[in-house]
């Protein structure tokens, strides 16, 4: 058998023609064996991107803002001992503003942390026809039933008959995994992420502004 994946879909199934002379069920079971093997064995870059994985996402952008916490307080240090070697011959502001990024990233990161956590081990998705198929996540493919009048056209046709029914029992998990997220509020990441722009503009207005009036605030001593 030679099994060809892309992007965790089935391109193509190669029977050997002996296998036909073998009962259904036994069919079934090597063909299964060898794409179930195929979808765990599969390359990492062949995973299903642009597919988003919430929990992914979310550890990225932790460390996004753990980076740029990071660079706020060097930033902040640096002024403030700037500020320091001017107070001897200048009054000084004694508060030297920061920025906040735990208000720009943590609504949306929970948000992703909320959907990545929703169970989605006992999903299935389901093919029916003369082959069908049921697949779990993973992907997997938990088990395929064929038929003998699917093995009636030949190897070429079964080859073909099986890929279509995996790759629907492939597709209607994907939809499934979709509903379960939406349900878990999938729909609210568009609208963080559109609040997260607005805020993140206004936050850095107002720091510019707290930082223009700090340096206003700088006078000679008389």
């Amino acid at each position: 058998m030679r099994v060809v994946l892309a992007r965790e879909r089935l391109v193509s199934v190669g029977i050997d023609p002996r296998l036909l002379r073998e009962p259904p069920e036994t069919v079934a079971e090597v063909v299964a064996g060898e794409i179930d093997a195929a979808l765990r064995d599969r390359p990492a870059d062949d995973e299903d991107v642009p597919r988003v994985e919430p929990l992914a996402l979310a550890r990225e952008l932790r460390a996004v803002r753990a980076e740029l916490d990071a660079r706020m307080a060097r930033v902040r240090a640096s002024i403030q001992a700037s500020a320091a070697g001017l107070r001897e011959e200048a009054e000084v502001p004694g508060d030297v503003p920061t920025l906040d990024f735990g208000e720009l990233f943590d609504p949306l990161v929970e948000v992703l942390e909320t959907i990545g956590g929703v169970p989605v081990e006992d999903l299935r998705g389901e093919s029916g026809g003369p082959v069908s198929a049921v697949c779990a996540p993973g992907p997997r493919l938990v088990s395929l039933r064929v038929t003998p009048r699917a093995m009636g056209g030949g190897s070429r046709e079964l080859g073909e008959r099986v890929a279509g029914a995996v790759n629907a029992a492939l597709d209607d998990l994907a939809a499934g995994l979709l509903r379960r997220r939406e349900e878990a509020g999938a729909e609210q990441i568009m609208a963080r992420v559109a609040e997260l722009r607005e805020l993140g503009v206004l936050r850095m207005q107002a720091y510019v502004q707290e930082m223009t009036g700090m340096m206003a605030g700088i006078r000679p001593r008389a």
